[in-house]
């Protein structure tokens, strides 16, 4: 039996809490793991975890120094201890400095920084100790992370530590939600005659969404027969509505808040259009993917890892409201956006899939 923490500490829900939450689910269903959840209380994860009946740990960590407190330091260390923990999956960088060095200390065999985002690592003396010292493995979501976090420390960092598992997709999951579609024209009071774009992800400066409301407000100039149903929530969500209704774009974009039924709505939509500055894996557009939706993307990180122009999508340049509106039209006009679904599912059947990942992590411990 082996006792395994996944510690991730962001207080709101994206790519890596559903990554944490799904693959702490499935190992609490397997009968040689004993899992903890550790994160704050009162979060979506802490809240999923708790309903899946597994087990918690309540942590609050933020960014800043606030990982040098050692009463929390301590608290969580006799937790290590006392539950004889062997394995610590850690999320974010606050959850490395933190963790990494509370692991360290506890002695686990194990100390795993999955990396899901394709930002450089700086070159810090703290960093260099970590990942040196503490880390003994780190798993990078595609091919461009691990490329990201070698940029600034492949002198002191060896890439054999290093292993690329991509997110699994649970297409289960994704072929259910299918047969209980929901009627998004009726929700949404959208009329019939128009094409259903979808955009998913939280509404942050990550995910550029002013690009795409900018590439709305000119390709309205050229098509009227599309709406863009903006999926989640975020920071920037008041500031992106004023921009939209500036722009007088309220009839073309409508921002939904945040849902737990997106793989009810993913049937519902006509292609997913993806804006982001970045990614680690793109989680969202495997999702789509999976639902046989073609995509328009901006060609970032490891998108093209997932997305092959003109196959199962489009890549517009990053930042570029003019590209990412000819590649909407495009979409728009595309007589074959259901082939290109099928070349899509086609894709993350062979590479994506939720057993793939696992069986990946297994060999890992």
């Amino acid at each position: 039996m082996k006792n395994i923490v996944f510690l991730n500490s962001c207080p709101v829900w994206g790519g890596g809490e559903k990554w944490t939450y799904t693959t702490a689910k499935i190992f609490n269903e397997k009968k040689d793991y004993n899992v903890y959840v550790a994160t704050a209380k009162n979060t979506e994860l802490y809240e999923r975890a708790k309903k899946a009946k597994i087990k918690t740990q309540e942590v609050r960590v933020k960014s800043g120094i606030s990982f040098l407190n050692p009463l929390k330091s301590y608290k969580f260390i006799k937790f290590l201890k006392s539950q004889k923990i062997d394995i610590l999956f850690l999320n974010m960088s606050q959850d490395l400095k933190f963790g990494g060095i509370c692991g360290k200390i506890a002695g686990l065999d194990r100390i795993i920084y999955r990396r899901g985002s394709a930002i450089p690592i700086k070159n810090r003396f703290y960093n260099k100790y970590l990942l040196r010292n503490c880390v003994t493995d780190i798993i990078a979501n595609s091919k461009a992370t691990k490329e990201t976090v070698l940029r600034n420390t492949s002198q002191w960092l060896s890439e054999d530590k290093i292993e690329i598992i991509y997110n699994g997709i649970d297409l289960n999951k994704i072929d259910q939600a299918a047969n209980k579609p929901l009627n998004l024209y009726e929700e949404f009071n959208i009329k019939e005659d128009k094409i259903i774009i979808g955009n998913i992800g939280r509404l942050n400066y990550q995910k550029g969404h002013e690009f795409l409301i900018k590439a709305v407000g000119k390709a309205v100039k050229k098509k009227k027969n599309f709406v863009v149903l903006g999926i989640g929530s975020g920071d920037r969500e008041q500031e992106l509505k004023e921009l939209v209704k500036k722009k007088n774009l309220n009839d073309y974009i409508i921002f939904t808040g945040f849902r737990d039924d997106v793989y009810n709505i993913l049937p519902g939509l006509d292609f997913l259009v993806h804006t982001a500055r970045w990614e680690g894996f793109g989680f969202v557009i495997a999702e789509a993917m999976a639902a046989k939706l073609p995509v328009v993307s901006t060609d970032v990180s490891n998108i093209s890892e997932l997305v092959i122009d003109g196959e199962s999508g489009y890549l517009a340049e990053s930042e570029n409201p003019r590209d990412i509106e000819s590649k909407i039209l495009k979409m728009i006009a595309q007589n074959n956006k259901k082939e290109m679904g099928i070349k899509g599912r086609e894709i993350i059947e062979n590479n994506f899939t939720i057993d793939i990942m696992i069986r990946n992590i297994e060999i890992c411990l």
